[in-house]
């Protein structure tokens, strides 16, 4: 067989595409991190406006008024609804997601029977880098994500 004529790649070609390789993934995994984490700030607020819908067609539906608390770890999440006086369901938020307790949040949201909320307010969520979410609530029952 002759040598020059046999396939393959040299160990120098393998290295350098090894260490391209490697350069591309160490700039792309923080970006996919932080890309993770804006998605999980996202999804969240979404999960709480559709959550708060819920209860208001549960209130109106059933004629009683509902009320979502968002306490950190009070009865096994950090958020959950009364149903009337009975602890009804019961969420967590994602891994590294807060509810953010500075002005202009509300920590109580009640829906009355007509559809209608018990006042305007607005839910902030916040990841660990200080990038922030809202759940805004308005007193006619109209629930919006920004």
């Amino acid at each position: 067989m002759n040598r020059l004529s046999s396939r393959g790649f040299s160990l120098v070609e393998l290295a350098v595409t090894l260490v391209v390789l490697g350069l591309v993934l160490a700039f792309t995994i923080p970006s996919f991190h932080s890309y993770n984490t804006i998605q999980q700030l996202k999804g969240a607020t979404e999960n709480i406006a559709g959550q708060m819908r819920m209860m208001r067609e549960v209130s109106i539906s059933s004629g009683t008024t509902q009320t979502m608390h968002f306490f950190y770890g009070t009865f096994g999440g950090d958020y959950h609804i009364h149903n009337g006086g009975v602890v009804g369901g019961t969420w967590s938020l994602p891994r590294n997601i807060t509810y953010y307790w500075g002005a202009g949040t509300n920590s109580v949201m009640v829906s009355t029977s007509d559809g209608r909320m018990s006042s305007s307010g607005m839910i902030i969520l916040e990841d660990p880098k200080g990038d922030r979410d809202t759940v805004s609530v308005l007193a006619s029952g109209l629930i919006l994500t920004q």
